[in-house]
């Protein structure tokens, strides 16, 4: 399935979110509103989002908003690909499916590959992460480093929290080395809430179901 564009993935989690939230989806002029934009050109992002597969859009007659559905509504945490726990690589895009636990719209799962981690976050392992900041020196982060690198470490920082001089990436497992990085090199994803191991993971793995408003 492509990705989409910027915007486009804004509209659609915000209509996940208005989902997740009050079980229904927002009225489209609101949403229009809500992004500063002419509702045509919502209508052009919502109509590029259903050419992706990310929903689908029916007109319901002359002066009635279309009938908008969600085609990969979060029922669950979205459990995306791989992160590696060793050296990053590529970030990925679309989610596996979705993990049949409680979670709030600001949480996501990845699966680890590698063995930096280890032994406290084994290969294969799921981790569930929140996307926040963290909150103190030495959190265990998804971050990206560059434009499109992925990796799982322990995160620190040298100098004020809301304005770090230099990150430190550090690993557990100590045949690793520790990695130092600007700032601007670094984007953080999310911040480690839960793990799940073993066939758990297969269980509670399913399919996005559909949502309307």
């Amino acid at each position: 399935m492509p990705r989409p564009a910027r915007k486009q993935l804004q509209i659609l989690d915000a209509l996940q979110e208005a989902y997740e939230r009050d079980g229904r989806l927002p009225e489209l002029t609101d949403l229009a509103r809500r992004f500063d934009i002419r509702y045509p050109t919502l209508r052009e992002h919502l109509s590029a989002l259903e050419t992706k597969g990310h929903l689908q859009v029916v007109a319901r007659g002359p002066g009635r908003s279309p009938e908008v559905t969600l085609l990969r509504a979060g029922r669950g945490v979205p459990m995306y690909g791989e992160i590696v726990a060793g050296l990053p690589v590529g970030e990925a895009a679309e989610p596996e499916g979705y993990l049949a636990v409680r979670g709030r719209s600001d949480r996501f799962a990845l699966r680890v590959r590698g063995d930096s981690m280890a032994d406290r976050i084994e290969d294969g392992d799921v981790v569930l992460l929140q996307r926040r900041a963290p909150t103190r020196q030495d959190e265990i982060c998804a971050v990206r480093v560059g434009d499109d690198e992925s990796t799982l470490k322990y995160l620190g920082w040298t100098g004020p929290a809301n304005h770090p001089t230099r990150y430190r990436l550090r690993p557990h497992n100590p045949a690793y080395p520790t990695l130092e990085v600007a700032p601007a090199d670094l984007r953080l994803d999310g911040v480690f809430h839960g793990l799940l191991r073993g066939d758990v993971v297969r269980d509670l793995l399913v399919e996005g179901g559909t949502a309307t408003p």
